[in-house]
């Protein structure tokens, strides 16, 4: 803690003002420096994950609970601490920006004679950036503000100095290569590349880190050309051999002081082969390892002998990116050139997840173009596996990015009768919804999204597929079920 509570609560009393004061009639500049001036800076780095002001699909107090550890961030966290600096990473969740700044005021983390590192993990989070650094900007007029978030700051970051006019640099590419210099006053912001850290995430470098699953980034990169992926054109790395991954896994286990945690391990695409499983099997054996871990990949990247391997690895859920069963969709996404041979293994692999008890989580897109024949294409291949199927996740495409980004998706998909919703949230916000096509605008979509999502899911799927990796871990079925009540059930993607 600071040593002078009386300057801090004048620190915090200049964020209060600009909560409360709906004129932005803010303190002086001068004041508030003159009172910082008088405090003592911390020697922390302070990493701060944006949060949203509103859950990104559907606003409900489920979407509310979810938790997102920003392990991009954590990567960055971890190497200073490990060089030997003081770092934290917060997330701001669901939370006013005010109450986070309010909260690293209060124990002592800023002022810091340190930058203060903002990472944007997407789009639904500008908003919530913007406020957070302009707030800073009036605490703290000396701060230095340093933002990163590849896919938020690497398409324009012209476009995003723009909305973040307080920011002191914007750092557009993946930061592991660059992080230290950061702290320097020659820092390197060139757009750079990184490959996937050979070291595991310190979870306890997290505020409140009890409260969120582990993360273990397994690969980077995917390349497989979707129309609509933010990786399409980034080549899939190697994954990191399976003995790593399972001495990341007991690591992780010391880290929370128990095996009662459920890691995620992040890649885009995760496809091993059929040795590499094996090869994790003998390496969670040795370590004794019991933890169940969740991961993802595409229906036509994994075999149903690797699928058997996996799930004896711990493997208990596995999301799915199917996006849709249609033939002139699949082509449309560019997901695959051969529809039939897509939708063989795509039915192949779900009966090896029901098969091999691994928790299917199927994703659907609904894409520019949709009808309601390639709707019911979709349905009708979901209701032949409805068995194996877990939960579906199921939103209409939404084209993300500044104009210089998101106007050649447009464009592309204008040809299917796909229009925006409203041209001007493309400069404004970074993310415009469309009307998919002439015969289903926006309103229909969301309609029948949330009716795919219901024909597939009840309460209690829902319930395991989130409780296992995005609510907090301490969240229970009693809570969940008390915000079920308190929630608008005409928004809840499940039925009851």
């Amino acid at each position: 803690m600071l040593d002078n509570p009386p300057n801090l609560l004048r620190l915090s009393a200049s964020v209060d003002a600009f909560k409360t004061n709906k004129r932005h009639c803010f303190p002086s500049k001068a004041a508030v420096r003159g009172s910082l001036l008088e405090m003592r800076r911390s020697n922390t780095v302070a990493f701060v994950s944006a949060g949203m002001l509103s859950p990104k699909k559907r606003d409900h107090m489920l979407a509310r609970r979810q938790l997102y550890l920003n392990y991009g961030a954590l990567s960055l966290a971890t190497i200073l601490n490990d060089q030997g600096f003081k770092t934290l990473l917060v997330h701001g969740e669901h939370r006013e920006p005010s109450e986070l700044l309010d909260a690293l005021v209060q124990d002592g983390t800023l002022p810091s004679s340190l930058p203060v590192m903002l990472s944007i993990p997407s789009f639904y989070a500008l908003g919530w950036a913007q406020r957070f650094c302009k707030l800073v900007r009036l605490a703290d007029p000396c701060a230095k503000i340093i933002v990163g978030g590849r896919w938020v700051v690497g398409p324009d970051p012209g476009w995003l100095r723009k909305k973040l006019p307080e920011a002191d640099l914007l750092i557009p590419g993946l930061a592991e290569p660059v992080i230290t210099s950061l702290l320097t006053a020659t820092p390197i912001v060139r757009r750079l590349s990184a490959p996937t850290p050979q070291f595991v995430l310190n979870h306890r470098l997290v505020s409140g880190f009890e409260r969120y699953q582990p993360s273990i980034e397994a690969s980077r990169g995917c390349g497989m050309g979707c129309s609509f992926c933010e990786e399409r054109d980034i080549p899939l790395e190697k994954l990191l051999p399976a003995e790593q991954i399972a001495a990341a896994l007991a690591m992780i286990a010391g880290q929370y002081g128990t095996s009662d945690v459920r890691p995620y391990l992040q890649s885009s695409m995760f496809a091993p082969n059929l040795n590499w499983s094996t090869c994790l099997v003998s390496a969670v054996r040795s370590h004794g390892l019991e933890i169940k871990w969740r991961t993802e990949s595409r229906v036509d990247a994994l075999t149903p002998e690797t699928i058997a391997c996996l799930a004896e690895a711990g493997m208990k859920v596995l999301d799915l990116g199917l996006e849709t069963a249609s033939p002139t969709q699949i082509l449309s996404m560019r997901k695959s050139a051969h529809p039939d041979r897509y939708l063989h293994r795509a039915s192949k692999l779900l009966k090896a997840c029901g098969q091999n008890g691994v928790a299917a989580k199927v994703n659907v897109l609904l894409y520019a173009g949709e009808t309601a024949k390639t709707l019911t294409e979709t349905r009708s291949f979901l209701d032949e596996h409805n068995e194996h199927i877990a939960g579906v996740s199921v939103g209409p495409v939404v084209a993300y990015g500044p104009p210089k980004t998101a106007n050649i998706l447009l464009h592309e998909w204008s040809g299917s009768g796909c229009v925006a919703v409203d041209s001007r949230s493309t400069d404004e916000t970074g993310i415009t919804h469309v009307h998919l096509s002439r015969e289903m605008d926006a309103e229909s979509a969301e309609l029948a999204s949330l009716d795919m999502s219901r024909r597939y899911m009840n309460a209690n799927a829902y319930y395991r597929l989130k409780s296992f990796s995005y609510y907090p871990r301490d969240y229970t079925r009693h809570d969940f079920d008390r915000d079920v009540d308190a929630s608008d059930k005409s928004r809840l993607p499940f039925r009851q």
